[in-house]
């Protein structure tokens, strides 16, 4: 009889072991989520989509950056001598500028708080340098 219920025993506990593992393997499925794809196509542009977003954000971080850089400028000051106009002056002092030499003089006009009229030799102006 002493081997029956060391046997019934034994059997439970491993029946309690067998439960265990089942529960435990039921916990862990129920947090593990299987996804599937279901329309491959709507997949890939949520993808691409989603890429094009990322480049976006990140040119725009760099292309403030820039704009930032570039609203810092430095300025040079010049003498005018005789037969000097802004024009050269403008030139000789941003020789690859990318920006549109009126420009450049209407700004040295803002910045010098001058007209036209008002330059004549051994004036002092300040030249942005683009």
């Amino acid at each position: 009889m002493y081997r029956t219920n060391v046997y019934n025993s034994s059997r439970t506990n491993v029946l309690d072991v067998l439960s265990l593992k089942k529960t435990v393997n039921d916990m862990k499925d129920n947090r593990r989520h299987h996804y599937r794809i279901v329309d491959p196509v709507r997949f890939f542009l949520a993808v691409v989509i989603s890429i094009m977003i990322l480049i976006f954000a990140g040119y725009s971080v760099i292309g403030a950056a820039r704009v930032q850089a570039a609203a810092i400028r430095t300025y040079t000051q010049v003498t005018i001598q005789e037969g000097d106009n802004l024009w050269n002056l403008v030139k000789m002092y941003n020789p690859d500028s990318h920006i549109d030499i009126r420009d450049a003089i209407y700004d040295v006009y803002e910045i010098n708080d001058i007209d036209e009229s008002d330059i004549r030799p051994g004036e002092k102006v300040f030249i942005p340098i683009y």
